[in-house]
């Protein structure tokens, strides 16, 4: 029996947070008003100093957002005072009603490398940060997929939540790469598998998929909610290319996300760096304004502040594949599943195009089920198959009420990498 850490609370609202910090030189009442208006509620201040990070909050507090404060004292470090000025930064800060929480580091590994801090490091920090201010977010984010110094992902995560106890499980793992020209790398591509999309001249990474499916066992194990980042920004990372990012790409990539039960989306990345040249446009551009891409995320986000909310207390009970090649390290769905495994009931049949399937429940046993268009460029349609008795009623996009309801036999149809929730009942009568 593994161990069970014991349960902690996070924020009230559910998090949609633009990543990487805010520089400076954008704190302007504008471009708090289109990070508002994208539908993003959390955001990153810039690294300093003082001054600059209390004016980003003062102007996120008029413009009714929150903020992950990124003062350089706060930040992780093998620094001999360091104790002394987290306590310093964050009794500046903790009192301020923008604050969402402090960002303590991201993707510590258990091998020294360059003097960063090592997963234990960060672990006194957060322990630390969460004395003094208990009420804020610890925020830490482990690496992605891969060993990362241990013999698995599921090692490096299961032993990362436990040295750590953060109070939730983040990660990230962008799925789709552009196809690369021949190079010394083409081994590693060879190696990762996955589909092709020629409509995006890219192709999507198998271990996406197997890395949710590692979180979501993790966190089970551990008592610990998973926050999900999705792909906002095409750029070039030591061999990988990854982009491009199309409403298809990011649709796919929340919807996977709230099925393996992600209770925060972090958008890779919010502001365009500037600085660097590997970087495309990102959700705004280098001077604070809405890229060309800022309308996907503000469409996209308006279903996820509706079903984000809703899907807050849900948990996941099942998540399967369909199609003629499912994922590595995912489960297929069958009609009949082995032994005492039903959460896939009342669903006796998925036909069609490839979809993911989550089946969850809220904190009254009500039953749902959410299903994801797996191709970010092609649309999709299946036949759902109920029980005989049972019901689906389909939330809409628009509303956070039911549109639809029907029978034992229903046809849905998808946008590429679109989600539908559908509330398992019942029939009446």
């Amino acid at each position: 029996m593994r161990e069970t850490l014991p349960s902690r609370l996070t924020p009230d609202i559910f998090p949609i947070i633009g990543w990487d910090p805010l520089p400076a030189s954008l704190s302007r009442p504008e471009t708090m008003a289109h990070i508002r208006d994208c539908g993003i509620n959390v955001f990153m201040t810039c690294r300093g100093p003082r001054e600059a990070i209390v004016q980003q909050l003062d102007l996120a507090a008029e413009a009714g957002i929150q903020a992950l404060v990124c003062d350089p004292r706060v930040h992780t470090s093998r620094r001999e005072d360091w104790r002394d000025e987290l306590r310093g930064a964050i009794m500046d800060y903790h009192a301020h009603p923008a604050v969402f929480g402090f960002d303590l580091f991201d993707e510590p590994s258990f091998t020294e490398w360059e003097n960063r801090p090592t997963v234990p490091d960060v672990a006194e920090t957060v322990a630390l940060a969460r004395e003094l201010a208990p009420e804020k977010v610890a925020y830490v984010n482990a690496l992605g997929f891969g060993g990362r110094g241990q013999d698995s992902f599921a090692d490096y995560l299961e032993r990362y939540a436990r040295v750590i106890q953060p109070a939730f499980l983040s990660f990230d793992c962008y799925p789709i790469s552009r196809i690369p020209p021949a190079c010394d790398w083409a081994s590693w591509y060879a190696a990762d598998c996955g589909f092709e999309v020629p409509e995006l001249g890219a192709y999507y990474r198998d271990c996406y998929w197997e890395s949710w499916e590692t979180a979501l066992q993790v966190g089970r194990a551990t008592g610990l909610p998973l926050w999900g980042f999705v792909l906002a920004v095409p750029h070039e990372h030591s061999i990988w290319f990854y982009g491009p990012v199309t409403e298809g790409t990011v649709r796919l990539e929340v919807f996977t996300a709230l099925a393996y039960g992600a209770k925060a989306i972090q958008y890779f990345s919010m502001p365009t760096p500037a600085t660097s040249p590997h970087y495309e446009e990102a959700i705004l551009d280098a001077d604070g304004c809405p890229s060309a891409r800022y309308d996907i995320f503000r469409c996209v986000n308006r279903r996820l502040a509706l079903l984000g909310p809703r899907m807050r207390e849900f948990t996941v009970r099942g998540v399967y594949h369909t199609g003629e090649c499912i994922p590595s390290g995912t489960r297929r769905f069958r009609a009949e599943r082995y032994g005492s495994d039903s959460s896939h009931r009342p669903v006796s049949q998925i036909a069609g195009d490839p979809v993911l399937a989550s089946f969850q429940t809220d904190a009254t046993g009500e039953r749902y089920l959410l299903l994801v268009n797996r191709h970010p460029a092609r649309a999709a349609r299946i036949q759902l198959t109920l029980d005989d008795g049972w019901q689906a009623v389909r939330f809409g996009a628009h509303t956070a009420g039911a549109v639809q309801t029907a029978g034992p036999r229903l046809m849905v149809n998808f946008e590429p990498g679109d989600g539908w929730l559908f509330h398992l009942r019942p029939a009446a009568g």
